[in-house]
């Protein structure tokens, strides 16, 4: 039992000097700009550049194109955890879906939205950095049944026929921050809808679909994948402690 508590004030000694205080990154600036539209027709963009973008696509069966928009909200500071290399996810900005009848094949499939941000670390600006986020858009047929979700047509989501399906993910074009020489990226972690947290976002047919878009700071490495299983990283933990914090140390060592 000496030798066992010996050896743990021993490994507490070790890593306890290494561990650094959380770093807190502030997005300030932040605009929004959509681009690389894949198929589709009539491509129509406004806003671009600003708070406030849009695009739209598509021939029109009832008078509207659809498209979608981002709204820049105010982004709260985030502490990066030094020895998990993420912060919190929050709100990064409002989604909309206009989800309005268009004539087949004239729907985009893919669409990027690019964020242009003054990115601060620790109160001291880093500089402008682009986030992408590659949306894919899934134009169902309406008259489906059961619909793409597998549940039926006419009834929930499908109230107005089959609900079209929006799934975001990180592109590997974005660019990054560092903190300590290490690089770090704006990751984006889905949707929330009314107060759930999806990895997709289903839009009913003819209506104005809104939801945020969710992010989160990691490892610019680790941006994109798919988070661990909680008990996985449990199980992780005790070496993520150690192994985290001894690598925050070593990359702050500069040589000549």
């Amino acid at each position: 039992m000496k030798v066992t508590a010996a050896l743990i004030a021993a490994s507490a000694a070790m890593v306890a000097p290494a561990m650094a205080s959380a770093t807190t990154i502030d997005f300030t600036n932040v605009s929004a700009t959509w681009f690389d539209v894949e198929d589709g027709s009539n491509i129509n963009f406004s806003g671009q550049g600003t708070s406030a973008a849009e695009v739209r696509w598509g021939v029109p069966q009832q008078g509207a194109q659809s498209g979608y928009r981002y709204e820049t909200l105010p982004i709260a500071s985030l502490e990066v955890d030094p020895l998990t290399d993420t912060s919190a996810v929050v709100n990064i900005g409002q989604f909309t879906h206009f989800n309005f009848p268009i004539s087949s094949g004239s729907g985009a499939s893919a669409v990027k939205l690019r964020l242009t941000t003054d990115v601060l670390v620790d109160d001291v600006l880093f500089g402008t950095v682009d986030f992408i986020y590659a949306f894919d858009h899934f134009e169902t047929s309406n008259g489906a049944n059961p619909c793409a979700n597998g549940e039926p047509n006419y009834s929930g989501v499908n109230i107005n026929g089959c609900a079209d399906r929006v799934q975001v993910n990180f592109n590997q074009a974005s660019g990054a921050f560092t903190i300590d020489d290490v690089d770090y990226a704006l990751d984006v972690r889905g949707f929330l809808v009314g107060d759930s947290p999806v990895d997709m976002f289903w839009t009913v047919e003819q209506e104005t679909n809104v939801a945020y878009l969710r992010g989160q700071v990691v490892l610019r490495s680790n941006a994109g994948a798919v988070p661990e299983p909680a008990t996985w990283a449990m199980m992780i933990g005790g070496f993520g402690l150690a192994g985290g914090a001894m690598r925050r140390r070593a990359t702050s060592l500069r040589f000549a």
